[in-house]
């Protein structure tokens, strides 16, 4: 017979149609393999099996980052300059020493650290160095995460020294990341590769198309960057003849998966076609406030994921990341904002999860009530203020457990984690409560 978990509290997911559904004593019920069985009223359980009884606390399918990058959490929060300023006088050095040991360590902090901020799932930039890659996916698959991965690809202004001085510079590039691809990339899987050219102004037309050909060979995603700074974008516009955006579909980048960060300069024409495409917007409100970069219109047509771009964004936060969207205007519906932090960013990253429904993984977050609503505050009155609570009120604090495939892989010190264990401890039958 097959073992289930209930977990027991108010529940709260996106669902496909646009609503919500909110069941302040609701249950999840997990089987042995981390799948969700049912999800629902409390009252309408029927199986039998442990419970885990988190009441009065809120649980919420776990957060999806779709835009950060590893080697550059030392950086966040200092030396807020204009973007290609900040790249090459602060990061490319930073990463360019993301291998070997320090590599390891980082990133083994970075996805301890993504866990506490209840962060499941991620699309991530590793260092260009091959280790530095193996690295991130090592300590990814340690951390039990959901995680596309890949290494900045750069055949100009390489921050390598090796190619520097190497001769067929973009081959060889190309050729590191199909064997990086073969090695990790897991297309049903947790860990997947991703065909990462950074930008265009570090790539040439050789090497975008490359990535294009290779991501299409091994059914791996696409990610990059578009259309981040003015400065960055006229430059683009410059070298290459033509807008971003169009760089980018002449190479074979504009297919459907591909994710592209910030997406500030574009017009309503360029968000129709990355939707035509099939492709989705990482946005990162926190980033374009810290580098000056502009603020990105939320317009219809694209999926619209949510990214914290650390080092850029100051932290992983996903509450930040949807305050700043609200504070710079991008979007101000908080429903919508949780709805790309959870729902629509798993489904722009290709991964399962993002809701809390049947068939799907039992990735999900504890949030501690007591943060949720402020002290001597009423009940919660509606979904609404419920939604609109958590994205104003919530930190890295109210985080007190992160689940993947029902495995607890992250708990706060606090009320929730404690309760937490101690019902891991106990068990009890749903037929005798």
């Amino acid at each position: 017979m097959t073992k289930l978990t209930a977990y027991r509290g108010h529940i709260l997911s996106a669902r496909a149609d646009g609503e919500w559904d909110d069941w302040p004593d609701g249950l999840v019920s997990v089987d042995a393999a981390g799948t969700i069985c049912a999800a629902g009223p409390w009252k309408l359980r029927r199986e039998t099996g442990r419970v885990v009884d988190l009441r009065p606390h809120v649980i919420l399918p776990g957060f999806v980052d779709t835009h950060a990058h590893i080697p550059q959490m030392p950086a966040c929060g200092a030396h807020g300059e204009s973007l290609l300023r900040w790249l090459r006088t602060w990061i490319y050095p930073l990463e360019a020493a993301f291998r070997g040991e320090r590599a390891r360590a980082g990133a083994e902090a970075f996805f301890r650290e993504m866990l506490a901020e209840g962060i499941t799932t991620a699309a991530l930039y590793a260092s260009a160095w091959p280790d530095g890659v193996d690295a991130c996916f090592a300590a990814a698959k340690k951390a039990g995460v959901r995680a596309l991965i890949g290494p900045p690809l750069m055949d100009v202004e390489s921050y390598r020294d090796d190619l520097r001085r190497a001769r067929r510079r973009t081959e060889r590039v190309l050729s590191e990341a199909a064997v990086l691809c073969r090695t990790w990339h897991q297309p049903r899987g947790r860990l997947r590769f991703a065909f990462t050219p950074r930008f265009a102004l570090s790539c040439t037309p050789e090497l975008m198309a490359g990535a294009a050909e290779l991501a299409a060979r091994y059914d791996a995603p696409v990610q990059t960057h578009l259309a981040e700074n003015r400065e960055e974008t006229r430059l683009v516009e410059k070298r290459f003849g033509s807008r971003y955006l169009e760089v980018y579909r002449r190479c074979g980048l504009v297919r459907p998966g591909a994710i592209f960060a910030h997406a500030i300069w574009l017009d309503d024409g360029e968000w129709r076609a990355l939707g035509d495409a099939g492709a989705s917007v990482a946005h990162c409100p926190s980033s374009n406030l810290f580098l000056r970069s502009g603020t990105m219109r939320w317009r219809a047509g694209a999926r619209v994921g949510l990214g914290s771009d650390v080092g850029a964004g100051p932290s992983l936060s996903p509450f930040d990341v949807m305050r700043a969207s609200i504070a710079t205007g991008a979007c101000t519906d908080p429903a919508a904002l949780l709805r790309a932090a959870t729902r629509e960013g798993a489904a722009a990253l290709g991964f399962p999860g993002g809701c809390l429904e049947a068939g799907q993984p039992a990735d999900f977050v504890v949030l501690d009530r007591g943060i949720v609503v402020p002290p001597g505050g009423p009940d919660l009155e509606n979904t609404r203020d419920l939604i609109s609570r958590i994205v104003h009120r919530c930190n890295r604090a109210a985080v007190s457990a992160t689940y993947v495939d029902g495995e607890l892989r992250a708990g706060a010190t606090g009320p929730v984690a404690g309760r937490t264990r101690s019902c891991l401890r106990a068990t009890r039958t749903w037929a005798s409560r």
